[in-house]
């Protein structure tokens, strides 16, 4: 019996070693994200009734060259806000009607979110709800802001143009939540 077993198991040993050494790929790491300083430029546009400063390595883009609807893609991390504007008074709009119409379309999210937080952002000169959707979401964070007399609101919806995790992106996310938090600082609305 034991002749039999020695025997076994040198065809075992000798099988293994005749097999090919099977090769798995590894699986790709996180990438190397190098964030940029701090650095802003003023945004301002004839016949557009606000101004506010976005990071200077945004590329302004515009869905109408007469529209104060705007992209501003930024290359590096290949995401982009989306900016909508209106007037509210000459639409016949009211913050309240806006705002829970925007409010509906951020929690359809709901399907992918872990968490939607609302977070209300006010200065001297806007108001509104920052919203940071956390998971894996095609948008990180929304903001709705009107001006504190309420004839205007703007609508930015932040988000990526890539298939990667939002765990991978988390720190492009953070840094590009502050940047959002510093356009409500700076946004000034226009007087009528």
């Amino acid at each position: 019996m034991k002749k039999l077993t020695l025997i076994l198991n040198l065809f075992f040993l000798l099988g293994l070693s005749a097999c090919e050494n099977i090769q798995v790929p590894k699986e790709k790491g996180y990438p190397r994200i190098e964030l940029p300083n701090h650095t802003y430029s003023v945004y301002q546009k004839s016949g557009c009734r606000y101004t506010f400063e976005y990071p200077s390595f945004g590329q302004i883009g515009y869905h109408d060259p007469d529209s104060c609807w705007m992209d501003i893609y930024y290359p590096q991390f290949n995401c982009n806000w989306h900016i909508t504007f209106r007037d509210l008074q000459k639409e016949g709009h009211s913050r309240n009607k806006e705002f829970e119409e925007y409010r509906r379309l951020i929690y359809k999210h709901t399907i992918k979110a872990s968490e939607i937080r609302e977070t209300p952002v006010r200065t001297n000169h806007t108001q509104g709800i920052f919203f940071e959707m956390y998971g894996n979401v095609p948008t990180s964070a929304q903001l709705f802001l009107t001006d504190p007399a309420e004839k205007y609101s703007m609508e930015i919806a932040f988000y990526f143009f890539t298939s990667m995790k939002n765990d991978s992106l988390a720190p492009v996310i953070d840094f590009m939540k502050e940047d959002l938090l510093h356009l409500v600082e700076t946004i000034r609305f226009e007087e009528k």
